[in-house]
């Protein structure tokens, strides 16, 4: 038995041995050319086994033709199988005998079995190793035992199952792991060889067709590998360098560097990089960048591989570059002395002039005269501010403006701008608008006349190239940096907090104009030096060009930035941002506007669809001392304004038949005084787009519903007192002065993080309509919010969804119902914009009302003298 198993062992090394000539001596061959001489090979192997099988009995004997069958076709392939299989079959046939019948099967399932197998592991990705293997060899082995039922005696089937399974699970397993684990160690390496010598063919094509030189540097410096293109940068073959140091190449004055970088390198260090100069075959240097990557070599040993670039016209380029920068630099020293110098000279003799010129005004002239003395002085002065402009620019790039910082009034500098260009604006027929940000600090500590210096100058120029309509100065805080020590911070607009004293709040001013717009490519010129976009532009509107750069340079020196927005046929938008500290309040002087001219009794016309909120906006108004009319559309508000003289418009934005837009409209059409009227918008809609919509169709100011006694007040006073300031030509613009009324919800239930009522916005209604009326109007507030929860439920468009959504905004506000009037207004927006949420929303809007309705209800017996005590 040892006999038959030692001559198997050598059949099998044949076996591996034709296996690895195949693998490596086959390239070029095709792959059924390859399965066949493999499945030759184990053909030959299986009838060698069959002719010296292993005794295991007198009479019965096993062999390797099963595994070798299956090794075929997990190796070989299909065909490789089948001619092994074939092969045996035929041979078991040839001889005939009792078992030839389950010697002809044996073969089929093996042959069956392997190509099976091969198919499921390849579509599966197994990696084949000892597991595989063996588990392989034993499902042979249960697969090929079966056979022997076809032995036509049950005795003689009994007495070879019994005599050869044993040997078969053991044999058979451990064998097609064996030869299988050699063919498949054969097989990865003869595949790691060629995947090497492909990726060696890759680089190499890639090294020798380089651009740039590459080496690679041994330890000792000397170089181990240079590609081709040493001939193209250095002049030389490269066999000429390999095995040799380099360092006779290099200049003597790089030498020193060149070696500690090299010396500084380690297995694992980052790359380094480093210009230095090479001699090139003809004797002349180059200027090379070298960057160099320490790693470790095939061999282990330390290895450095560079890639050298030539630089040479580069470093020219540098060269000539730096030499053009120091000659611009000192001849732009030189003109900003001399315009220095000549700006003072000029600046003195043309006072002078302009002193004469009011000094001359003074004094009896006639008209043809004082006209031409008028003109000199104007013209003068024109001279003058571009002569300071000039001073300005020419003292910034030589680096000697200093900032005057100091503490000041921010609210008022911004009015007074105002008030000082609302003139120009009035000449031109055009509509000056002041837009201040309820979280602006009013006091912060800054260079007062160059912040004015840009903000008059930005006005200005929007103001000269606007033809018609508007221009809004809007002013607002990004952020701040930190909270206030001194004093605590205010809840401003939105959510966001006013700065407190010690903190720097980040300001932006915007100045927007409705002028002839920019194009997008003169956009990014406007900021240098004398540039005005379109050349027409100086010879149509005159001017140098310096102020905008002027300003952009101010604004670095303070900390900031300045841009643009601009599109055509709309508008342009400048803005810049300002870092400036909270600074604590300063003495002011006293305002001009007297109290008996803000708060004159006045006939307002109140333009508002929802009962309710005429109630309480007219209560308000009557408190003040005011006569109110109501109007309960676009429509009505329109014909009222036609029949009678109101001094003061408030205007709802959504009505039935005509919303408070298109009425606003219709009374701009109508001219003179009547068409010229104040209109205060009453919105629930506090979104810039949408307030700033308002400004644009020819609304004066906001009011963000619900409505606040004081703040509704304030916009009004505001505005009644534009006549006591008629004689400057100005206009109040939006600014909202008085802080939001303090928070008392406390003592209130509280959902998810929102008071359901606010008991100061209640007390403040008790105290307008009076305790015999509020229980009237709560009750049909409720109601009303009752119906318009129902309505935006049951509603056929999202549209009039919105529309209820929108209404109860303002209802549930009135009452203080702060949870409802805020989860309204998220049901109006996702209607508007059709949001998938909308559903869950109204589910949320109804289960609020509920709660709102609760907590309404129980507060009103508290209401009285019990409600002045908490207060």
């Amino acid at each position: 038995m040892a006999y038959d198993l030692a001559e198997n062992t050598a059949a099998s090394a044949f076996v591996v041995l034709a296996y690895t000539f195949l693998i490596r001596r086959s390239d070029g061959w095709s792959p059924l050319a390859r399965q066949m001489v493999f499945g030759t090979v184990m053909a030959l192997t299986a009838l060698f086994s069959m002719v010296h099988p292993i005794h295991v009995g007198p009479g019965i004997f096993i062999d390797a033709r099963t595994a070798l069958i299956g090794l075929a076709a997990l190796f070989g392939g299909p065909v490789s199988a089948a001619m092994a299989a074939g092969t045996v079959a035929g041979y078991r046939i040839w001889l005939g005998g009792v078992g030839m019948e389950a010697g002809v099967a044996n073969a089929l399932l093996s042959f069956s079995t392997g190509v099976g197998f091969a198919v499921w592991a390849r579509r599966r990705g197994l990696r084949l190793g000892a597991v595989p293997l063996l588990g392989f060899g034993v499902l042979l082995t249960l697969v090929s035992l079966p056979t022997l039922l076809l032995l036509p005696d049950p005795e003689l089937m009994w007495r070879v199952a019994r005599a050869t399974a044993p040997p078969l699970l053991v044999i058979v397993p451990v064998g097609t792991l064996v030869l299988g684990s050699l063919l498949l160690r054969e097989q990865r390496q003869h595949d790691a060889e060629q995947r090497l010598g492909e990726s060696e063919a890759r680089y190499r094509l890639l090294a020798d067709n380089a651009t740039d030189m590459i080496l690679e540097m041994r330890a000792d410096g000397t170089v181990r590998y240079l590609s081709p293109s040493a001939r193209d940068i250095l002049g030389c073959d490269p066999a000429e360098i390999v095995g040799t140091a380099p360092a006779d190449l290099l200049h003597p004055d790089d030498l020193e560097k060149a070696s500690q970088a090299f010396a500084s390198m380690r297995p694992g260090s980052p790359p380094v990089t480093f210009t230095h100069r090479l001699r090139h075959r003809d004797g002349r240097y180059l200027w090379v960048e070298s960057s160099m990557r320490p790693t470790v070599g095939s061999d282990g040993g330390f290895l450095v591989v560079g890639v050298v670039r030539d630089v040479t016209e580069r470093k020219r380029y540098e060269g000539e570059l730096s030499d053009a920068r120091a000659e611009a630099e000192a001849a732009n020293r030189v003109k900003s002395e001399f315009l220095a110098s000549m700006s003072h000279e000029i600046r003195t003799p043309l006072n002078g002039v302009i002193g004469f010129a009011d000094l001359l005004l003074g004094t009896e002239l006639t008209a043809e005269q004082r006209q031409y003395v008028a003109l000199q002085r104007e013209a003068g002065r024109g001279l003058l501010a571009i002569i300071g402009d000039i001073l300005d620019y020419s003292k910034i790039e030589a680096g000697k403006l200093e900032l005057e910082e100091r503490a000041f009034d921010l609210h008022r500098l911004l009015r007074d701008c105002r008030d000082l260009m609302s003139n120009a604006a009035s000449q031109k027929g055009l509509l000056l608008q002041l837009s201040l940000g309820g979280t602006v600090p009013r006091f912060v500590h800054g260079d007062e006349a160059r912040i004015r210096q840009i903000l008059l100058n930005l006005v200005s120029n929007a103001l000269k190239f606007t033809e018609r309509g508007s221009v809004l100065v809007s002013v607002g805080m990004l952020f701040a940096d930190r909270a206030a020590e001194e004093a605590p911070s205010a809840e401003g607009p939105a959510g966001q907090h006013a700065a407190g004293v010690g903190s720097v709040a980040l300001i932006r001013f915007a100045v927007s104009d409705t002028g002839p717009g920019i194009p997008a490519a003169d956009q990014a010129n406007l900021f240098q030096r004398f540039n005005q976009g379109d050349r027409s532009t100086t010879r149509r509107y005159g001017g140098t060009g310096l102020g905008l750069i002027i300003s952009k340079q101010l604004t670095e020196l303070m900390g900031g930035r300045i841009g643009v927005q601009s599109s055509l046929r709309i508008g342009s938008t400048f803005w810049f941002e300002l870092p400036l500290p909270v600074a604590p309040a300063v003495a002011a002087p006293a305002d001009n506007r007297t109290e008996a001219a803000a708060r004159r009794g006045a006939r307002i016309l109140l333009a508002e669809d929802v009962p309710m909120n005429q109630i309480v906006t007219s209560s308000i108004l009557c408190k003040a001392g005011h006569t109110v009319e109501v109007a309960e559309d676009g429509e009505l508000a329109v014909e009222a304004v036609r029949s009678g003289d109101f001094d003061l418009i408030l205007m709802d934005m959504q009505m039935p038949r005509m919303d408070g837009l298109q009425a606003t409209a219709a009374i701009r059409q109508l001219g003179g005084r009547r068409g010229a009227v104040p209109i205060i918008a009453l919105t629930a809609n506090a979104l810039t787009d949408q307030l700033q919509l308002c400004l644009d169709i020819g609304m004066n100011d906001h009011v963000t519903k619900p409505i606040e006694r004081d703040t509704l007040l304030s916009a009004v006073d505001r505005w009644l007192a534009a006549g006591a300031e008629a004689h400057s030509g100005s206009e109040p613009g939006p600014h909202p002065d008085v802080p939001l009324r303090a928070d008392a919800s406390a003592a209130v239930p509280v959902f998810d993080g929102v008071p359901v009522l606010n008991r100061a916005a209640l007390d403040m209604l008790a105290d307008t309509l009076g305790a015999d009326a509020l229980p009237r109007f709560v009750t049909g507030t409720l109601a009303e919010l009752a119906l318009r929860v129902d309505r935006v439920d049951a509603a056929e468009t999202a549209k009039a969804a919105a529309a209820d959504a929108h209404a109860m905004v303002s209802l549930a506000g009135n009452v203080g119902l702060m949870e409802l009037s805020g989860l309204a207004r998220k049901v109006q927006h996702a209607c508007e914009q059709e949001r998938p949420d909308a559903p869950a929303l109204k589910a949320q809007l109804r289960e609020a009302s509920g709660r709102a309705a609760a907590a309404l209800l129980a507060a009103l017996p508290t209401l009285g003298v019990a409600v002045e005590t908490v207060r």
